[in-house]
């Protein structure tokens, strides 16, 4: 029997590590059988809850930036995707993806790569805005020309539920990934096609730079994605209950 279950709010890092705990169990499984199907601990019965939009970065022809052992970043992106789904699915909480493969169907009128990832971010945004109550999780991963940058960071939308969104998933990531990471939730740059032009609360998540080495490393691991997911599933989880 599926149970509805009402949880006692709680603030800040308690809350991220009671989720973390929580949901710790099912990760030691989850590495192991990711392609079994879950039964939910629990459901909401509110037909306007919101419903989670799981972001995969780039994907298809656009494989985004490369780390420094050759992944491509949109691989990446869609292993913490896919593993997000599990949790999500293990919590008995809505989601639906942007997609679920790194293969994307463009039309024959998509010759060039620019015209492919217009395309698809195009066909993002229509989702996204014809999903009642939706909240977006965009991940990705960061690069940049110096080895020495690290950290994850979280950029939120224009509106004060996309802040509070980014900052509880700027905590969680740091208090499970990175504790000295100094970064902190900011606006998203305006210039950023998939966030100027949806209207609901949207983060956008830079898990880690790949182009630093050590973290490069870590971003391989299976073990470290799943922590990332956990970390993200926990803030939106923390996000559900204010």
């Amino acid at each position: 029997m599926i149970a509805v279950i009402k949880t006692i709010k709680l603030s800040g890092l308690l809350f991220i590590f009671l989720m973390i705990a929580a949901v710790l169990s099912a990760a030691v499984f989850l590495l192991f059988a990711e392609n079994y199907g879950f039964l939910p601990l629990f459901t909401f019965t509110n037909s306007e809850m919101p419903l989670l939009v799981i972001d995969p970065g780039h994907g298809g022809a656009d494989g985004g930036a490369v780390s420094l052992t050759g992944t491509y970043e949109s691989e990446i992106n869609l292993e913490i995707a896919l593993k997000m789904a599990a949790l999500c699915q293990l919590c008995g909480t809505d989601f639906i993806m942007t997609r679920d493969s790194e293969d994307i169907s463009y039309p024959e009128s998509a010759k060039s790569i620019a015209s492919k990832k217009k395309y698809d971010q195009k066909q993002r945004v229509e989702l996204i805005n014809s999903t009642a109550n939706a909240v977006l999780i965009s991940i990705h991963q960061n690069c940049y020309p110096h080895a020495s940058p690290h950290g994850p960071q979280s950029f939120y939308s224009v509106n004060d539920a996309s802040s509070n969104l980014s900052v509880l998933i700027q905590n969680s990531m740091n208090f499970s990934l990175c504790p000295e990471n100094r970064r902190i939730a900011t606006p998203v740059d305006k210039s950023v096609y998939l966030f100027k032009n949806i209207t609901c609360p949207a983060a956008l998540i830079e898990c880690g730079f790949i182009s630093n080495p050590e973290e490069s490393k870590l971003l391989d691991k299976d073990s470290y994605r799943l922590k990332i997911a956990m970390a993200l599933t926990c803030a939106y989880l923390q996000y559900l209950d204010e």
